[in-house]
């Protein structure tokens, strides 16, 4: 099977605008590569499509889209798309060429399947073959998520992983100590993808993995909620927030660009939830916080 890779070139104030514009048009995953060095004002986004009738059409929107962003006060640079066809084994190629083993924060290590590694005893392994799905801790949004479930998980919570793509946060909550996972995702096409990553990492047993829409598939209190996703989407799940927190839970956003940072932690104090953490990562924010808390 044949597949459609568009690949936009944008400013990283645009970024966000553009990748949630690719999801409306049914973008099957959205992978953003930040432009080297971390100083570049660019950023690469690169989303997948069936090959179909709609591709022309759906390419037509994105420069459309593109050319409206001056319009609305968003700073394009010099945006640019391209189209290329690619098998179902390129693909998996395309991420193989972007995805070797690192470490993140003090103590998780995150590796494909394809590569041989042996951790320190002291470090936590994570396996990866993340297929079509978001998630493989080289952008930084999962980075600055997995460093700040390292200062959140102490052992036996109960955790909550809006927008689990690959499963990465989920394992990586699982093999800090969290007791049971609840992971959702409004992609149902993620879903096996996070299963096998699941089964690899031997971490099913704890995590239940489904089809939903944010915290309306979820039931009960928790004690970690964590949402790796745009701010657009954050900002309307933050009233939300206090009726799925235990009175210790803490939340963690993550998917945040360093200019909407004081948007979000507004948003957060206005319903009763104070920052503990604010992590920055290149352009990227995440920010944990929890119910009466005070800033640390």
């Amino acid at each position: 099977m044949k597949w459609a890779q568009v690949t936009v070139t944008i400013s990283l104030e645009a970024s966000e605008a553009v990748a949630n514009r690719l999801f409306e048009l049914n973008a099957l995953g959205v992978e953003i590569r930040d432009a080297q060095p971390p100083t570049s004002s660019s950023t690469t986004l690169i989303a997948y499509f069936p090959m179909d009738d709609l591709v022309g059409d759906r390419l037509q929107k994105v420069q459309q889209f593109l050319d409206q962003l001056p319009e609305w006060g968003i700073p394009a640079g010099r945006p640019s798309v391209s189209l290329k066809a690619i098998r179902e084994t390129d693909w998996a190629e395309e991420w193989r060429s972007g995805f070797s083993p690192q470490k993140i924060g003090d103590c998780v290590v995150v590796a494909p399947t394809w590569v041989k590694i042996v951790p320190e005893p002291s470090e936590i392994l994570i396996r990866l073959d993340p297929g079509m799905a978001f998630g493989t801790g080289q952008h930084p949004t999962t980075r600055l998520s997995i460093r700040l479930l390292e200062k959140t998980i102490k052992g036996k919570e109960l955790l909550a992983d809006i927008g689990t793509g690959s499963g990465i946060l989920s394992i990586a909550a699982a093999k800090l100590g969290a007791s049971r996972i609840d992971a959702v995702d409004l992609d149902e096409t993620t879903l096996p993808v996070a299963s096998n990553n699941f089964q690899l990492n031997d971490v099913e047993s704890v995590i239940h993995l489904q089809a939903g829409n944010g915290l309306d598939a979820c039931s009960g209190e928790y004690d970690v909620i964590i949402a790796n996703i745009l701010t657009k989407v954050l900002l309307p799940m933050i009233p939300k927030f206090s009726r799925f927190l235990n009175a210790r839970g803490v939340v963690i956003l993550s998917g945040i660009m360093k200019q909407e940072a004081a948007q979000v932690v507004k948003a957060l104090k206005s319903h009763q939830l104070s920052p503990i953490n604010i992590e920055q990562d290149e352009e990227w924010v995440a920010i944990s916080a929890k119910l009466g808390a005070r800033f640390l």
